[in-house]
């Protein structure tokens, strides 16, 4: 075996694969064995981590360490791990969603999250009712030209409002997905 081809892969993700040894696994499969494998405070949204995973497999497969199932493909596809079939050898890296060191971002314990997660339903609702604001300055800008000049400069108001709070609203979401939540 030529051990000068190495492929560096999440040290979490090889060793599901190790586990999963002759048996088929889908995507989702290893993204639900991956997700207890990361702190609390660090885990990933679901489907960012299965996009992850499956990134990973095509990786793997074009390397002949994974291959199909069968004739699967598309959603629910399933792959078989099989390192002895390929002449790449496995490198181990750490896992993108495991930080660790000086530089983790702290996780907001729980009362910073319900606080936040007010917030956000807040601006949503604020949101809401500013766009439902600007849509009926418009509606009446366009059903009764005299009001024209009166209601024009309301309209850009409310839309300059909705914007505003748009931004907002993905600050704060930001802040939610960045910092992470307690389990």
């Amino acid at each position: 075996m030529d051990k000068s081809q190495s492929l560096k892969v999440d040290k979490t993700l090889i060793e599901l694969l190790r586990e999963q040894l002759d048996t088929p696994f889908s995507t989702t499969d290893i993204r639900d064995l991956y997700i207890p494998r990361v702190p609390d405070g660090q885990r990933p949204e679901h489907n960012l981590l299965r996009k992850y995973i499956y990134k990973e497999l095509l990786r793997l497969e074009s390397a002949g360490l994974v291959e199909r199932h069968g004739e699967s493909r598309g959603r629910g596809c399933q792959f078989i791990f099989c390192p002895e079939r390929s002449v790449v050898t496995l490198e181990a890296k750490p896992s993108p969603f495991e930080n660790s060191g000086p530089n983790v971002e702290p996780t907001m314990d729980i009362d910073t999250q319900r606080a936040l997660q007010e917030e956000l339903s807040q601006r949503k609702i604020e949101l809401v009712a500013s766009i439902g604001e600007a849509e009926e300055y418009q509606r009446l800008y366009n059903k009764y030209p005299a009001l024209r000049g009166a209601v024009k400069e309301q309209c850009l108001e409310s839309r300059e409002r909705s914007t505003k709070l748009l931004g907002q609203l993905r600050a704060v979401e930001t802040v939610i997905s960045k910092i992470g939540t307690p389990s």
